[in-house]
């Protein structure tokens, strides 16, 4: 039996730590608690935004993800809104399905993409952004 778990927001579930973490810094970036998103960080995390828009590239400390999420939130006027529809995770990886959505002038990004996670000693030590329509998501952020 594999040491995976896999959640669908709402269900119920047998989570792992790690599961119910990502859940935790989902509802955290929704509520604007970037002390909390801070304290599930490693100091030496890496988020890596794939594409080639203006947000695209590798985020290497605590504070430079967390600019990345105030610059969402900035750049859509607070519309932003990155919602996980379904939840996996072990001991090491865990994986998410995300529902996004922002507007900014004239435009409007629903979308989904999938968030892959690394742990080390119960925080999160990589992050990696998948949009399903890299090209959409390229095109309303720039």
């Amino acid at each position: 039996m594999s040491d995976m778990y896999v959640s669908a927001l709402g269900g119920p579930a047998l989570d792992h730590p790690h599961a119910t973490l990502l859940k935790d810094g989902y509802t955290a970036v929704a509520k604007g608690d970037m002390d909390l998103v801070r304290a599930l960080l490693a100091e030496d995390v890496v988020h890596r935004v794939l594409g080639h828009g203006p947000l695209s590239g590798e985020y290497r400390t605590p504070e430079e993800v967390l600019g990345l999420y105030v610059r969402l939130f900035d750049l859509s006027g607070g519309t932003f809104r990155a919602e996980p529809y379904a939840v996996m995770a072990g001991e090491e990886y865990g994986a998410a399905l995300v529902q996004t959505y922002a507007e900014r002038p004239g435009r409007v990004l629903r979308g989904r993409s999938v968030d892959l996670f690394a742990f080390r000693d119960g925080r999160i030590t990589e992050i990696r952004t998948i949009p399903e329509d890299q090209y959409a998501d390229d095109a309303f952020w720039s």
